[in-house]
């Protein structure tokens, strides 16, 4: 039985018609009710002040796996960075955050936040300060580099955001680089853009970097362009090299992960987008009305949440055998960073049918 803060599912039941063993199994999102029925029972319960109680929750699924239910409702954050404050000052990361905080308080859970890199910290005593706090559920934010992290996995039930954990492989959610690239070529095609470079930030993990740089030189040989132009898998240390990168390719388009070329571009003279254009990667790199993707971290953050609920309601703890990868939507947001430059260039198969 579900108990809910403002409403029993027998009310909701009541109020649409339909029994309360249906209301229940809705609210959970069981397939075996049709889509459309869920739909409106969630509808009706978000109206009615539905909250569902986790603690509860979690101890009914917890007996009829037969596996003792320990720890409260609470799920702890786990930062990377060295100094609390830049989980505050990384835009992106701010933003992920209060995603999966959000979607976490909508579901019920408290979120206890905890430091990897706190002084003094170990594996060992940050288990034991987890423990001690009752958490039995973790999330691990994007890191700002590649970590192995050796807890006592077989406690807690964790979900990562990224690629940079490298060991143990636990469940990760990430977004979809290969939909970024694509709108961002996508984009550049149809407003006749041909010479294109890539820029890449050294944070990049490999994943990462097959997925971006794999298209762009897919289409160079589709466009027939030789020799084909490299991207730049490590941003020059000097200005001069990034200037004759450019300048060596004719480019008339570059799509950058990082704001630094875009600052050179303007100190070498070229106009944005007059004489050249720019596609971001990721907008929370961008300058202020720059066109690129929006990763919609916000939601990045909250399916990370969902992914971890959803092991928590399965009593899934450990580090799993088949590990689980969820990619979460980008948008393209339209800006002034980019022109009509020539008529637009159609390919056999259009590239967004690639994802």
């Amino acid at each position: 039985m579900d108990t809910l803060s403002m409403a029993t599912t027998r009310e909701i039941a009541a109020r649409i018609g339909l029994s309360k063993s249906t209301v229940s199994l809705a609210l959970r999102d069981d397939p075996r009710i049709p889509i459309a029925t869920r739909e409106r029972v969630q509808r009706e319960a978000a109206a009615m002040g539905y909250r569902p109680n986790p603690v509860l929750s979690q101890m009914m699924r917890s007996m009829r796996a037969a596996k003792p239910m320990e720890g409260r409702a609470t799920i702890g954050l786990l930062h990377g960075f060295e100094d609390p404050k830049q989980a505050r000052t990384n835009p992106y990361h701010s933003a992920w955050a209060a995603g999966a905080r959000s979607r976490a308080e909508q579901l019920g859970y408290f979120v206890d936040e905890l430091w990897i890199k706190e002084p003094g910290m170990s594996a060992r005593r940050l288990t034991g300060i987890i423990r001690a706090r009752g958490i039995n559920a973790l999330l691990i934010a994007p890191l700002p580099e590649k970590a192995r992290l050796d807890l006592q996995w077989e406690y807690f039930c964790a979900v990562t955001a990224g690629h940079k954990l490298e060991e143990p492989r636990l469940s990760r959610v990430v977004p979809n680089h290969l939909h970024v690239i694509l709108l961002c070529l996508n984009e550049l095609l149809r407003l006749g853009y041909r010479r294109i470079g890539l820029v890449l930030s050294e944070e990049l993990t490999p994943p990462v970097r097959f997925q971006l740089k794999a298209p762009v030189l897919w289409l160079q040989s589709e466009l027939g362009i030789t020799p084909p132009i490299e991207p730049l898998d490590v941003l020059p240390k000097r200005r001069a090299a990034f200037g004759a990168w450019v300048k060596t390719h004719k480019l008339d388009a570059i799509i950058t992960s990082s704001r630094l070329p875009v600052t050179w571009l303007e100190e070498l003279g070229y106009r944005v987008p007059d004489d050249i254009g720019v596609a971001c990667s990721s907008l929370t790199i961008a300058p202020e009305g720059f066109s690129g993707v929006d990763q919609q971290p916000e939601r990045f953050g909250a399916a990370a949440t969902d992914l971890l609920v959803a092991q928590m309601n399965r009593t899934e703890y450990g580090v799993p055998a088949n590990p689980k990868t969820v990619m979460t939507d980008v948008a393209w947001r339209p800006g002034m960073s980019l022109r009509q430059v020539g008529p637009p260039i159609k390919l056999k198969a259009p590239l967004l049918d690639l994802v």
